[in-house]
């Protein structure tokens, strides 16, 4: 289940996690399936307008606190992620320092449960953070016409000082690679490409 959820949402990410190692990406699914499930929550429907079921909300929240508990994730993370997902709530009208803090929580923490997720320990949180905002941002670009759509205004049209934000983020990011295990670093690589040639797009 927490597979065909990211499959449906992640466009980007999800052809890239297929290339880890078969546990590693079920730890992903399972990470990634809840933070859908906590963002569907907040709007209590999916993309089609459906509610989704109770009971497969509990099971894919129960397989998310296996995998916090086995990679010993901070509370603070989920807190922050929490925090910014209940945002949407009551705001929908972001300045840029306001969707950076939005990120605090929707990218940066999600980068730091990565982190662990790929063996990297505390001293690589602050590129994870990185990359995770990194991903965020230029995710906010590409999905700008349906965010708006929805009433959501994460970033304005300018769209090329998102993008350059997305690149500085991401060329500091890189500094940290080496923090993940070298057999687990190629699918990274391939989202980074892959998101870089979404940036040129809009510059």
């Amino acid at each position: 289940m927490s597979k065909e959820i990211m499959e449906e949402y992640s466009t980007t990410f999800f052809d890239c996690v297929l290339e880890y190692p078969e546990e590693v990406q079920q730890d992903i699914f399972n990470l990634y399936a809840y933070l859908r499930v906590v963002d569907e929550m907040v709007e209590q429907t999916d993309a089609d307008g459906k509610i989704y079921n109770y009971k497969e909300w509990r099971q894919i929240i129960a397989d998310f606190h296996k995998v916090s508990d086995k990679y010993e994730f901070e509370p603070e993370w989920l807190a922050s992620f929490h925090q910014s997902m209940f945002t949407d709530v009551i705001k929908k009208e972001h300045t840029v320092m306001s969707m950076l803090e939005y990120c605090k929580g929707s990218a940066e923490a999600v980068g730091c449960m990565m982190a662990r997720i790929l063996g990297c320990t505390p001293d690589a949180d602050k590129y994870a953070k990185a990359l995770g905002r990194a991903y965020q941002i230029i995710n906010f670009v590409r999905d700008y016409e349906d965010d708006t759509s929805r009433g959501y205004h994460y970033i304005n049209d300018n769209f090329a000082f998102y993008c350059n934000m997305f690149k500085n983020d991401l060329e500091y990011a890189l500094k940290g690679m080496e923090s993940i295990p070298e057999h687990l670093r190629a699918p990274i690589y391939k989202a980074n490409k892959m998101y870089n040639s979404i940036a040129e797009q809009y510059l």
